[in-house]
């Protein structure tokens, strides 16, 4: 089944998405960050940004979880996420 959506929509859907697992030490992050990750090519750069934010907000509150289960995905993602934004300004070197 093919779901048809505005992509400001989606992206939308993509934060909350991901807002929702912050905090949560289960597989969800990293099933939530697998997903939204395959799509980031179709969430605007402004909506890259609240997610960049947003890690930075999980940062600066240690709100990252487990140090060692956690933590390490939800950096990840944030450098996933630093990556999309500097192949999208032309630089290869992320």
């Amino acid at each position: 089944m093919k779901i048809e959506m505005d992509q400001k929509d989606f992206a939308t859907l993509c934060i909350c998405a991901i807002r929702y697992c912050h905090g949560r030490q289960t597989y969800m992050p990293s099933l939530v960050q697998s997903i939204v990750g395959s799509q980031l090519n179709n969430i605007p750069d402004e909506d890259l940004t609240v997610m960049l934010n947003d890690c930075d907000f999980q940062k600066r509150f240690d709100l990252f979880g487990d140090e060692k289960i956690d933590k390490p995905d939800w950096l990840k993602w944030r450098k996933t996420i630093e990556e999309e934004i500097a192949k999208r300004n032309g630089d290869n070197h992320g």
